[in-house]
């Protein structure tokens, strides 16, 4: 089977709570992680290694997070302590300063090296781009048939603004745009109870994407840790 999780958030044991829930096989079952595995949680750098050793050993693949670009921004010197404390890395940035430095130099370089989409092959929904918070209507890249061509179009904001994904073009942008999409997306980063008008915590779906961010930022507010199996189309949630 093959399942996606985004937007874990330092919650390790609710990450393996969930793993026992669905009884994920490591001989047979993939795990997508769509990003944003730090900051906000209990314990970042735990999750984020324990992920690590996995995908290092081909049984998860993990996709970049604006909250990993926070780390790698702040180890090169370029992001404050400061403010990204204000984006929820507080906790991660105690972790880090205990860890060696070539503890952080080899973390710093497999965050530098998560992929910002991956493309899969869905029953549900056909060709399916996998990335952790959409795409920058400030940098779409069109097909000859005028449709937008959705992997282009996120490599394009890649190299002009990667703080794109900190934003929410994907659901503001008109239908208008959502409906030239060449390729179904499933995304994180925005959690559903902020997008379903019953402030359900339920992934979110509409005609050309999902959100798989169920909240587990913010359980307070009726947030959890949402799971999808693609080969089922079966929403898990702890």
């Amino acid at each position: 089977m093959l399942y996606l999780v985004s937007d874990i958030h330092g919650n390790y044991k609710k990450f393996k709570t969930l793993l026992s829930k669905i009884k994920f096989d490591r001989e047979n079952d993939h795990m997508i992680v769509l990003g944003d595995v730090i900051d906000r949680g209990p314990d970042p750098i735990n999750l984020l290694n324990y992920i690590r050793e996995n995908v290092n050993n081909g049984i998860m693949s993990m996709l970049l997070g604006n909250h990993e670009m926070f780390a790698i921004m702040n180890c090169k010197g370029q992001l404050e302590d400061k403010i990204w404390a204000k984006f929820g890395g507080e906790q991660t940035l105690i972790e880090l300063s205990r860890m060696q430095k070539k503890e952080r130099i080899e973390l710093l370089s497999f965050l530098d090296n998560l992929p910002y989409y991956i493309e899969i092959n869905s029953p549900f929904f056909g060709n399916t781009i996998l990335t952790h918070t959409g795409i920058d209507i400030d940098n779409l890249s069109y097909n000859r048939d005028n449709s937008i061509n959705v992997k282009k179009s996120i490599e394009k904001a890649v190299n002009k603004n990667p703080f794109y994904m900190v934003g929410r073009d994907l659901h503001d942008m008109p239908y208008s745009y959502k409906k030239l999409l060449d390729s179904f997306l499933i995304v994180g980063h925005i959690p559903t109870i902020e997008l379903n008008d019953s402030g359900s915590n339920c992934f979110y779906r509409t005609k050309h994407y999902m959100v798989i961010d169920a909240g587990a930022s913010c359980v307070k507010r009726g947030g959890t840790l949402g799971c999808y199996c693609v080969d089922t189309d079966e929403e898990i949630y702890i």
